[in-house]
């Protein structure tokens, strides 16, 4: 009998610390956005990226010098790829600012998007 209330409380404590798992990241600086270009527009210099994990919409505001990493595409293989090195379809992984910038917006089909920075 111990040994089942023991082994249930280490159960209920794995069950805890996962439900407060995803929320850890929330509270940092920066966090990777992961998922598949679905529009770029090269004049604004704006990626809409649909992440992988959370089926969110981002619409990805790029810096001059912003970098980022194709995972899967045809130039998934280069150390610093740019925006015209990207196209509709590639997954892509980002690092985003969080604070400010972050808040949602309506595109011209009437999906709702978060808009995002990406870091330098």
């Amino acid at each position: 009998m111990k040994t089942m209330t023991r082994l249930g409380t280490i159960i209920a404590a794995f069950v805890l610390f996962s439900a407060l798992a995803p929320a850890a990241p929330a509270a940092g600086k920066y966090f990777d956005v992961a998922g598949k270009v679905i529009q770029i527009d090269k004049n604004d210099r704006t990626l809409l990226v649909r992440d992988r994990d959370s089926k969110k919409l981002y619409l990805i505001e790029l810096p001059e010098n912003a970098r980022f990493k194709i995972t899967f595409g045809r130039y998934m293989r280069m150390e610093e790829p740019g925006l015209k090195d990207v196209s509709v379809g590639e997954r892509i992984q980002i690092r985003c600012k969080r604070g400010d910038t972050e808040h949602l917006t309506r595109l011209d089909d009437g999906r709702m998007v978060v808009n995002l920075t990406a870091s330098e």
